[in-house]
């Protein structure tokens, strides 16, 4: 018997991925339709010429700055670390915005042909067999299809042909197999893999909360603090969403439950 996977669970973790996608594909029409006209100056930081990201890279600069509390760097060392995993986080970003935001926007248009999504995926890789877009169609395609072991196939051999700024999107999504089998000491290592790598912003602030939820009566602080951690990486639309679910009631019946939830507990 396949191992199921609850599908309102997985549209769940795509959400993040999703909606960013589609703010940035906006953002590259804007773009488009201002091409030829004169642009102003921008003095934000923060936008990086990349709007569509803004909200991403302000919680990624206040989490790197909670860390760098947590760890008590000096001065000058915190400076330099904050510095350098923006850069990174600017150039992954960069990278969402020119690749990620498109390939996701087609894949999302799929959603409720699993078997077109498949179909697709399957022309893709015959015509190039390094195609990590023709196995994200198959993989995601075979997940919604709600068959576990066949999906991580696919989305292992994804992992192995994508750019380094997509390979942990895979992981994540393979963490979620790993749960559908039950397998959860597999998953938190892949979650908390992900965390450490801080390689893609759109898997870590999923893992934070994914690893949050496994961690919730075994380890209590540190799924707390994995959730306020998480929480801050999400933009504020999606800050909204987590705090109507379902998500903070699991912290009810702690002492103190995580900070995002305060409002809602």
């Amino acid at each position: 018997m396949k191992n199921r996977i609850n599908k309102a669970v997985f549209a769940a973790a795509l959400l993040p991925l999703l909606a960013g996608a589609a703010l940035a594909s906006a953002d590259v029409q804007v773009d488009q339709q201002q091409a030829g006209k004169p642009k102003a100056v921008s003095t934000s930081v923060d936008n990086a010429s990349d709007s569509a990201f803004a909200s991403d890279l302000k919680g990624a600069q206040d989490l790197l700055n909670g860390l760098s509390h947590e760890r008590k760097l000096p001065p000058k060392q915190s400076a330099e670390y904050i510095a350098k995993e923006m850069e990174r986080a600017r150039e992954f970003f960069k990278y969402a915005k020119s690749t990620l935001a498109p390939h996701s926007l087609a894949l999302v248009k799929m959603m409720k042909d699993p078997e077109g999504m498949t179909a697709k995926g399957k022309e893709m890789v015959e015509k190039d067999p390094a195609s990590w877009q023709g196995y994200d169609y198959l993989a995601t395609g075979t997940m919604l299809k709600q068959d576990a072991p066949g999906a991580i196939g696919y989305f292992e051999k994804a992992l192995a042909a994508a750019p380094d700024f997509q390979k942990d999107w895979y992981r994540y999504m393979l963490a979620a197999c790993y749960n559908a089998q039950k397998e959860p000491a597999k998953a938190l290592e892949t979650y908390e893999g992900i965390i450490v790598r801080n390689d893609n912003w759109f898997a870590v602030k999923n893992s934070y909360i994914g690893a949050s939820m496994m961690l919730l009566g075994k380890d209590d602080a540190k799924a707390v603090a994995y959730f306020d951690k998480g929480f801050l990486l999400y933009t504020p639309g999606e800050q909204a969403v987590l705090k109507r679910g379902k998500l903070c009631g699991k912290f009810k019946s702690l002492e103190k439950g995580p900070a995002a939830c305060a409002q809602t507990n």
